[in-house]
């Protein structure tokens, strides 16, 4: 009994280890499962490497304006609404001028007078100055004639005047002579019958004047011999005295000539005040209406007509959005890697479907604490001013260029056993796993350093379920 069980213990353990080495023994021929995949092949490309960043958008500087009014008053008109474009220099608004017009027309009338007074102040300083140099010139002129005179009294008679006297007296007796002679004869003949009375009177009448005429040229005579008297060379010298005083008195008339000049010139300094109080008032009322100070959209909320402004709060804000700021936070770790000038895309929240381009222009220096980065701006044009203020967007920033290079879809590299793999496929449909050494990503691409050359064909999907050698089957 004991013998029987032990065979059949034997049986069973014998039976037992020859089923677990049955598999051993199968048949390495049988048929393995065709891997539907699909193909594509190496090519060539020019891929970027990129940095992933949030930004949002804001105006370029100098380019957002919240205009004030530069007085406070009431609003009289407003001509925009936000969304409104808006030109440099287009009205705005214009605010209610009070008594400002009355006060310009003041200021107008005050300039007209202070014009007139300052145009009379010119016209007396002018006859002034001509009145004082009329009188100069002919105090000099005076002058000279009185001291001519006066050295003509202190010279006396000149020989050639003495002479001529002298001759003058010789003509005056010879004449005196004849004259005698002739009314000797006359009165011969008168008292013979033999001439008219008349005839003899006229004789008579000569010989008298003969002797007049003597006489004068004798006292002439005798004055040019004895010179002039005292008398008239005190006078002269007085009269040159006079007019030596009148010389002084008109050169001294320069006081009023400088008392003319005071008027004019605080007529003058009376118009230039009124003249600045009246452009004041004509500024103040430039000043209210309210003018764009550069071109762009008109955003936020504006006043309506009545309400009160001061110049603290904005009538309106004018932003121009012809181009933008992307303003990115870059890791501060990474920002070593962009340089001024790069290429940024970035796509908006509001229209993550449209791709924008941007130019990087600025690297800030500071860190932000809070979220270890740095502030990249970069410039975008936005022509349709689709781009708005304030807008958050997703960006890339292109950190490297890597040109004409190989490269293979994403999908088509698997990792197996920590490498990078991808599978070739000839002719004979057999995949065979390849090691390749991977560069950049750009989207759904990716760079080939080594391990595939261009024109290869590789499995794209289906990649992750073969192995080396397995046979598989290409699908549309």
């Amino acid at each position: 009994m004991r013998f029987l069980i032990s065979s059949l213990f034997v049986a069973l353990v014998l039976v037992g280890c020859g089923k677990s080495a049955a598999p051993d023994s199968g048949d390495d021929t049988a048929p393995k499962p065709l891997v539907k995949v699909s193909l594509a092949k190496v090519s060539r490309a020019s891929l970027h490497a990129s940095l992933s960043v949030p930004g949002t958008l804001a105006p370029l500087q100098n380019q957002e304006a919240k205009v004030a009014p530069l007085v406070a008053g009431r609003i009289l008109k407003v001509y925009v609404k936000a969304g409104d474009s808006v030109k440099q220099g287009e009205v705005i608004a214009k605010m209610d001028p009070g008594p400002l017009l009355g006060q310009i027309q003041q200021s107008e009338a005050a300039v007209h007078t202070n014009q007139a007074t300052l145009n009379q102040a010119k016209i007396n300083y002018e006859t002034q100055l001509s009145g004082q140099a009329s009188s100069v010139e002919q105090a000099k002129t005076n002058l000279a004639a009185q001291q001519i005179a006066l050295q003509k009294l202190l010279a006396g008679s000149r020989p050639q005047e003495v002479a001529q006297a002298q001759s003058a007296v010789t003509s005056a007796q010879a004449a005196l002579q004849a004259a005698e002679q002739n009314l000797s004869r006359s009165q011969t003949l008168y008292s013979q019958g033999l001439l008219a009375r008349k005839d003899l009177e006229a004789a008579q009448s000569e010989e008298g004047t003969a002797k007049a005429q003597l006489d004068s040229a004798l006292a002439a005579l005798s004055l040019a011999k004895q010179g002039n008297r005292a008398e008239d060379i005190q006078a002269g010298r007085i009269a040159v005295q006079q007019a030596q005083q009148q010389l002084k008195a008109a050169q001294e008339q320069v006081t009023q000539n400088a008392s003319k000049a005071q008027d004019v010139r605080i007529a003058q300094g009376n118009l230039e005040s009124a003249i600045g109080a009246l452009n004041a008032a004509k500024a103040q009322l430039n000043s209210l209406t309210i003018k764009s100070p550069l071109s762009g959209v008109v955003v936020g909320d504006t006043p309506n007509a009545g309400e009160s402004v001061d110049t603290t709060g904005a009538v309106a804000t004018v932003v121009n959005l012809s181009s933008v700021r992307v303003l990115l936070n870059v890791p501060a770790a990474q920002v070593s890697e962009v340089v001024p000038g790069e290429e940024v895309t970035f796509t908006t929240e509001s229209n993550p479907s449209i791709k924008h381009e941007a130019r990087v222009t600025v690297i800030n220096k500071a860190v932000d604490p809070n979220t270890n980065t740095i502030q990249v701006e970069a410039i975008a044009p936005n022509p349709d001013r689709s781009l708005r203020d304030n807008g958050f967007v997703k960006a890339d920033i292109v950190t490297s260029a890597h040109e004409n290079v190989l490269v293979v879809p994403a999908d088509s590299v698997v990792d197996n056993d920590g490498k990078s793999t991808v599978f070739t496929v000839g002719s004979d449909h057999i995949a065979h796993a390849v090691e390749v050494k991977t560069g950049v990503r750009q989207g759904s691409q990716i760079e080939i350093l080594s391990g595939l050359k261009e024109g290869d064909q590789i499995v794209v999907q289906g990649a992750f379920e073969l192995e080396d050698g397995t046979e598989v089957q290409t699908g549309a």
